[in-house]
């Protein structure tokens, strides 16, 4: 316990060492993305000297802001907690370049902008990163939560043809598995994945992710999962206070009747836990 309280502080006092205020870069999205416009993104430099790794992270359905405008907490909180660990993070919008403010009000078939058609955009960041003096373009991972953690299911079944690699691995917050799950035998994902996802969520529900996990390593796929019991969609969020229902959602589990969402403080620090020994496995040498 001793070490484990230690280690907490250890944490606690990297970022706050770290703390700083992301930087504004902008991505090319020509032969990549669809997008009618650069992507903006913003960049958390990492600690410590020489090419480090890095992390491309996607936004869910809410995109990337908080109602003033800045980064929400929840991606403020990770992008620190990599850069503190040495592993640089690129936080990606993908809604402003296409006029985009949010898709969690709209029914999945309405949706102007699919998980798939963000792909793009992932590689793009990838081949801008490739691009940065302080990047080692072979450690670079992609992670996403919700409508970003399906992009990130779908990068990681799509290698690119234009880049001899892709990513080196793959960090998904509480996808939806459903659709994917009916045809578990075809995903094949190309590099190692780590999913993570609450028991109780009923916005993106878990036993589809299980089964989609467990057909991955029938057939040989580096693919693990994490279920938190009682945990909702969002666990990991820290701005948000209680569980809440989100009866403007009209998707989930029960089409209508809204959905769940909520922090989960002990599968929060559990899963900083597991993605950092996750990352430092699979990314560094």
């Amino acid at each position: 316990m001793k070490r484990f309280i230690a280690g907490l502080l250890g944490c606690c006092m990297a970022l706050a060492a770290s703390a700083q205020t992301s930087k504004p870069v902008h991505i090319d999205p020509s032969g990549w993305s669809s997008s009618p416009a650069p992507l903006q993104a913003y960049w958390f430099a990492p600690q410590g000297s020489g090419a480090r790794a890095a992390v491309v992270m996607l936004h869910g359905c809410g995109g990337a802001y908080a109602k003033d405008g800045s980064l929400n907490a929840r991606h403020q909180m990770w992008g620190e907690l990599l850069a503190a660990q040495g592993i640089g993070a690129l936080m990606l919008d993908s809604f402003s370049s296409r006029g985009v403010r949010e898709l969690c009000t709209q029914k999945y078939a309405e949706r102007s902008l699919k998980e798939a058609d963000r792909v793009g955009d992932a590689y793009a960041a990838l081949a801008w990163l490739r691009q940065q003096p302080g990047a080692d373009g072979a450690r670079i991972a992609v992670l996403g939560w919700s409508h970003g953690a399906g992009v990130t299911l779908d990068t990681i079944t799509h290698p690119p043809a234009e880049l001899a690699q892709g990513f080196a691995a793959a960090v998904a917050f509480y996808p939806g598995c459903t659709a994917r799950a009916k045809k578990a035998e075809r995903f094949r994902p190309y590099a190692p994945v780590l999913l993570l996802i609450g028991e109780a969520d009923d916005w993106t529900p878990a036993a589809p992710c299980v089964a989609l996990t467990q057909a991955a390593q029938r057939n040989g796929a580096a693919m693990d999962i994490v279920t938190y019991p009682g945990a909702y969609h969002d666990f990991d969020n820290p701005d948000i206070t209680q569980v809440r229902l989100r009866k403007d959602v009209p998707n989930g589990v029960n089409p209508g009747q809204g959905v769940h969402t909520g922090p989960d403080a002990g599968a929060r620090e559990a899963a900083k836990v597991r993605v950092s020994a996750f990352l430092g496995r699979v990314l560094v040498p």
